[in-house]
């Protein structure tokens, strides 16, 4: 099969004049849950977090509470499970993030970062290209256990995994699924089918190499992550011109879930940083330096 370069351009398109993008494609993680600004009275700021290949939105409630209470936290969800299991899946991750685009574009109406976790951090990467080209960037973009785009490529070994017993394999070996999942038929048939909607989706992606953000960087990953090691997430110094911080964790591939309250701390304090640096000027775009 032919590999597609993702060039980042729109392709959503409503099916009629007034139609809007579905919103069950976005979680808010704390609805009903009114902020509390505290005595400061900071600015409602927004997390948008987006999820590892097989999860869904809900994979991030763990941290949920961890995070400053004036933060507002939405999940993307990706057709295929929970609510938005009747939209068709993309046929790639251009077509994911022509998707999500609108139905993000709809809730920015402040400060936010974007967050993603595995297969969610190039998902997170391409929608933070696209939303600055909008004008739209993120105060910062944090990508988590996975490689480099380019780096995947040549490594990418999930195309092997055919049949539901090699995805069950392929997560039981993965961790991060609870031991009695493997017992319940139906609960492994969704999340298999879930996994393989996900894999299909990243199968041809490949990096577009004619530009590098403008926003910086934190990229976190597991010590003992069987997929990704420390010269695997190195690379994606060169996909800002703004800093980049590399941060190792204690833990395999979910490390995050294992140390919830220790985590949503670090990446607070990497969303602090990042919003004191941020100048609000624009900046010129220029080509990435792996190409």
């Amino acid at each position: 099969m032919q590999e597609s370069r993702f060039d980042g351009r729109v392709r959503y398109r409503p099916s009629g004049a007034d139609a809007k993008p579905p919103t069950v494609l976005l979680r808010d993680l704390r609805k009903g849950r009114s902020a509390d600004k505290g005595a400061t009275g900071e600015e409602e700021f927004t997390l948008v977090l987006v999820h590892h290949a097989g999860g869904s939105a809900l994979s991030f409630l763990p941290l949920r509470s961890f995070f400053p209470d004036y933060w507002r936290l939405l999940a993307l969800e990706l057709p295929g499970r929970g609510p938005a299991a009747a939209i068709p899946a993309p046929t790639g991750l251009a077509e994911a993030v022509s998707l999500l685009t609108p139905v993000l574009t709809e809730q920015l109406t402040g400060p936010y970062a974007l967050f993603g976790h595995s297969m969610g951090a190039l998902i997170a990467y391409e929608l933070a290209r696209q939303l600055e080209r909008l004008g739209l960037p993120p105060v910062l973009l944090g990508v988590s256990a996975s490689p480099a785009p380019h780096v995947r490529e040549p490594r990418d070994g999930f195309r092997d995994l055919h049949t539901q017993e090699d995805l069950a394999g392929f997560l039981r070996d993965l961790g991060g699924t609870p031991p009695q999942a493997f017992e319940e038929p139906e609960l492994m048939a969704y999340l298999t089918h879930a996994l393989r909607l996900d894999l299909n989706l990243m199968q041809n992606y490949t990096a577009d190499p004619t530009g590098v953000l403008g926003i910086p960087l934190s990229v976190y990953y597991g010590d003992r992550d069987p997929l990704v090691g420390r010269e695997m997430v190195s690379p994606w110094s060169g996909y800002s011109s703004e800093p980049t911080e590399i941060r190792p964790w204690p833990g395999g591939h979910f490390y995050l879930f294992d140390r919830p309250q220790e985590f949503a701390a670090q990446w607070t304090q990497d969303v602090h940083a990042a919003m004191r640096r941020a100048q609000g000027h624009g900046r010129t775009r220029q080509g990435a330096s792996w190409a």
